[in-house]
């Protein structure tokens, strides 16, 4: 019986034996072995001779931008942005666009060759370019698409500018690309226009799709060039070649100068979204130390309270206070919302960073209670004090205060100069950095 087992075991081992032969010669025959993902493919790894090279500055990273207009996107792209495996890119993609193909430094990838390629339209003729970061040879990664499919509405007609720029200062470079399209039907079919994609650069090697501020400065902008795309994001003014288009087209005054991104932004929210009838009154202020000006509407009564409207990031941004009474650094990014009444009280520190008003710091003080209010020696209301939820003195109270807010440097607003929403708005359009 162990006999006829070890012999039957022996035919067993020498049949797998030789299939596993068989197979592996099949396979070395058919030529299929190796064919996981194109991203190792000569096409994708080699820099071609008319790649124009990139340098660490962004005077040179810049240097394959073609400069022409366009900007826009599609809405639901994958905006993970994080670095991904090669299976992972194996993506439909056509001919690589040698003239928008850089060699280039992003930090903090490091060396990296930005590939563009044609859509492949073998399948839809709808499909949408593809970017693809590589280095050594392979793709490290494909930048989201506009669309979870990187199929659009649109037909892709060319990649017109690329530009590296850390446009967010955060130390990561980011991604502004213009891509220009053809509409499908219609009186405008055939006729290209340009659409711009923002991506994001960040700390885990990969790239998001700012969806919201390409849609924004897509559908805002007159003139899309590089530029202006940058100027949308800064908020700051971008010249115009046309100055007969500027006199009476979108975005000019009544003197033909076009007006900054931030203008138009806030002369919009002026028209759209504030309440003239709830407010005493407007002014400017300046808060941020990047030159725009910010707008503070102060309400017709305490329940109101007073707005703080900024621009920054291509959009306006509001942020509501409690009752009437702020004050704010000058150039110096900070504001303290100090208010209160009936014994209590209460002192609220916001600085303005990455775009938006945080609060870093809060302190309360007033009367245990405020029906039976109890007095020192001095006459003076006795009052307990909390900082950032911890019980203190009044002397650690003020400590702290001072400590995240100089107001030495602070100043606040004057009741009797507040404007009117159209005053507001000539000022506005009038406004010279």
């Amino acid at each position: 019986m162990k006999k006829l087992f070890s012999s039957r075991l022996s035919v067993f081992v020498l049949s797998i034996l030789t299939c596993l032969a068989l197979s592996g010669c099949g396979l070395s025959s058919s030529g299929d072995a190796g064919q996981e993902t194109d991203a190792s493919s000569p096409e994708q790894g080699e820099i071609g001779p008319d790649a124009q090279q990139g340098t660490d500055s962004d005077a040179g990273r810049e240097a394959g931008q073609t400069d022409q207009s366009g900007a826009e996107q599609d809405p639901s792209g994958d905006q993970s942005g994080a670095l991904q495996s090669q299976t992972a890119i194996d993506v439909q993609r056509g001919k690589r666009i040698e003239d928008q193909t850089f060699e280039v430094n992003l930090r903090p990838l490091g060396q990296v060759i930005f590939s563009a390629y044609e859509p492949d339209t073998s399948e839809n003729n709808f499909a949408d370019v593809v970017f693809l970061i590589e280095k050594d040879g392979q793709a490290l990664m494909q930048l989201p698409g506009t669309t979870e499919d990187n199929v659009g509405l649109e037909v892709f007609n060319q990649v017109e500018a690329v530009s590296f720029t850390d446009y967010n200062n955060d130390g990561y470079d980011d991604i502004i690309i213009i891509v220009s399209y053809d509409l499908g039907a219609g009186p405008q079919a055939a006729r290209p226009h340009s659409l711009i994609r923002y991506y994001k650069g960040t700390a885990s090697d990969g790239f998001i799709f700012e969806k919201d501020m390409s849609e924004n400065a897509s559908g805002a902008l007159t003139e899309i060039t590089i530029e202006t795309a940058r100027s949308f994001i800064s908020g700051k003014r971008a010249d115009l070649p046309d100055e007969a288009e500027a006199a009476g087209g979108p975005g000019g005054n009544e003197s033909g100068t076009e007006l900054a991104p931030w203008q138009q932004a806030y002369l919009k929210y002026l028209s759209e979204e504030s309440v003239p009838d709830a407010q005493s009154g407007y002014t400017l202020i300046r808060i941020s130390d990047d030159g725009i000006p910010q707008i503070a509407e102060i309400g017709a009564d305490m329940a109101t309270g007073a707005r703080i409207v900024h621009y920054a990031g291509g959009r306006v941004h509001v942020t509501q206070l409690n009752r009437l009474n702020f004050t704010y650094i000058p150039g110096g990014n900070m504001l303290c919302n100090s208010e209160g009444n009936m014994d209590y009280y209460y002192d609220l520190v916001f600085r303005l960073e990455e775009g938006e008003f945080n609060l870093i710091a809060s302190g309360y003080y007033g009367a245990e209670d405020n029906s039976n209010i109890q007095f020192d020696d001095q006459g003076d209301p006795i009052y307990i004090y909390e900082w950032e939820g911890a019980p203190v003195s009044e002397q650690e109270y003020q400590k702290e205060l001072s400590r995240v807010y100089d107001f030495s440097k602070a100043q606040g607003y004057e009741y009797e100069d507040l404007l009117s929403v159209e005053e507001l708005k000539k000022t506005i359009e009038q406004y010279v950095q």
